[in-house]
C-alpha cells in the first residue's frame, strides 16, 4: 500500500544525492579554475629605458636638429604566456607629458615575438633636422642646456597578441616612458641618460 510513497522518497533522495555531488563537483573545479588563474594570472610586459643619448643637438631659433639612440629592455613577466608586438612605435617627446608640447619625433620599431619568462633588448635611434618645435619647447632646451639638464620622453604605441593559458584579448598597449633626464656627457657634443628610467602603462 504504501510501496509507492516509499520509491518515490528513495527517487527524491537520490537526486538530492546526485545534485549534491554535481553541485561539489562544479565547486571543486571552479575553485581549482580560480588557483590556476591566480598562479598564471596574465600581466602586462614591462618596459625600462636602459641607456640613452642624445647628440648633434642644435637649436636654431625655433627650428631643432637631434639624434636619440635608445636601449630599450622588454621583459615578458607572464610563465605561461607568449607576447608579439605588430605593429609597434616609439614617439620621443619633450618635458614629461606628450600632451604638453605633443610628438617631436615618431618612429615605426620591427615587429617582434617575446617567450614567455624572457628578456629583450631593443635599440633603436630616431632624428630630427630642423624641426619647428615652437616657443614652448626652443624656451625649454635653451634653459636646459643653461642647467646642463634635458627633459625628454618616449611613448610606445603596440598592437599585443598574446598566446598561452588564460591569455586576454589581443589589445592596443600604450607605455610611457617619462620623464627621461639627460645630462651633458665626458664630451660636451653628447647628452646621457642619468639613470635607467621604468616605463608605465
Amino acid at each position: 500500500m504504501y510501496q509507492p510513497q516509499q520509491q518515490l522518497s528513495a527517487t527524491k533522495s537520490l537526486l538530492c544525492i546526485f545534485i549534491s555531488v554535481m553541485s561539489a563537483i562544479v565547486v571543486s573545479l571552479g575553485v581549482i579554475m580560480l588557483i590556476i588563474y591566480l598562479v598564471f594570472k596574465p600581466r602586462n610586459p614591462e618596459f625600462q629605458v636602459y641607456s640613452a643619448q642624445l647628440t648633434s643637438l642644435t637649436l636654431s631659433g625655433y627650428y631643432l636638429t637631434a639624434k636619440w639612440n635608445f636601449d630599450i629592455i622588454i621583459s615578458n613577466p607572464n610563465k605561461k604566456l607568449d607576447i608579439s608586438y605588430n605593429p609597434v612605435s616609439a614617439t620621443v617627446f619633450y618635458s614629461k607629458n606628450i600632451n604638453q608640447f605633443g610628438p617631436i619625433s615618431n618612429i615605426p620599431l620591427k615587429p617582434f615575438y617575446q617567450p614567455k619568462k624572457s628578456k629583450a633588448l631593443v635599440r633603436f635611434e630616431t632624428q630630427v633636422t630642423n624641426l619647428f618645435v615652437g616657443n614652448g619647447i626652443a624656451s625649454g632646451i635653451v634653459n636646459g642646456q643653461f642647467q646642463h639638464s634635458l627633459q625628454f620622453g618616449i611613448e610606445f604605441r603596440a598592437y599585443v597578441i598574446r598566446k598561452g593559458l588564460f591569455h586576454p584579448k589581443n589589445s592596443w598597449l600604450k607605455v610611457t616612458c617619462a620623464p627621461m633626464n639627460f645630462v651633458i656627457g665626458s664630451r660636451a657634443t653628447i647628452w646621457d641618460l642619468e639613470h635607467p628610467v621604468k616605463c608605465n602603462i
